[in-house]
């Protein structure tokens, strides 16, 4: 049977947010104001707007020239950014799972403009999940496409991807590996769910329920 490793991408796979690098990068590159960061935070903070639907806002004023322009903005000055976090234990835990004949698959909050490449980068192809805003005419619509890619919302992803690739759920979850407990919907359902430069309250479950904790950074 094929054994799936799902890896998170922030603070797991690299050892930073590559959201921040997002949110700073267009700051300084003034495609948003910082005061439309600060009212999407404020949104976020009073559970006015979801991890989701705040991407959804941001990308309608990093966006605003069209699809296709900001698809360069991220290829020059995001993308770049991103890989230069990515972690040598985060890759070579990635190739023995290859090694061992499991499929890897990245799987995280952050938009398809940010971790595409990072996969690719890898030499996962298709292989990855994450929040996909939708596009319609070159233009960024505001808003999704399914669920955000967050907390159940991994879940929903695994399950779909699974199912496309005819593989059964929630068994060939062999590993996960991730940070935050934000994942427990996800890690709850791994044959060996692995807590990663872990925060302290993922830390705290990990210890309590044995699982294994690793350190990428």
């Amino acid at each position: 049977m094929t054994i799936v490793a799902f890896f998170d991408l922030d603070y797991t796979l690299l050892n930073a947010s590559s959201g921040m690098i997002y949110v700073k990068e267009s700051i300084k590159r003034r495609r948003v104001p910082l005061w439309f960061i600060s009212y999407l935070t404020l949104n976020h903070r009073l559970g006015r707007a979801n991890f989701g639907e705040t991407h959804a806002r941001l990308i309608t004023k990093v966006g605003r020239q069209g699809f296709r322009e900001a698809g360069q903005f991220f290829a020059e000055r995001i993308t770049p950014r991103v890989l230069s976090h990515l972690t040598e234990p985060g890759l070579a835990k990635i190739k023995w799972h290859q090694d061992q004949g499991h499929r890897v698959v990245i799987i995280s909050a952050s938009i398809e403009e940010i971790v595409k490449p990072v996969a690719e980068q890898l030499g996962l192809g298709p292989d990855y999940l994450c929040t996909r805003l939708a596009v319609e005419d070159d233009r960024y619509l505001g808003r999704l496409i399914g669920p955000e890619c967050y907390g159940a919302g991994k879940v929903h992803w695994a399950r779909q991807w699974l199912a496309e690739n005819k593989l059964d759920f929630p068994a060939a979850i062999g590993y996960v590996y991730t940070d935050s407990s934000s994942d427990l919907p996800l890690l709850e359902l791994a044959q060996h769910p692995v807590a990663v430069n872990p925060s302290r309250k993922l830390a705290k479950i990990a210890a309590e329920r044995g699982w294994a904790v690793e350190r990428f950074y």
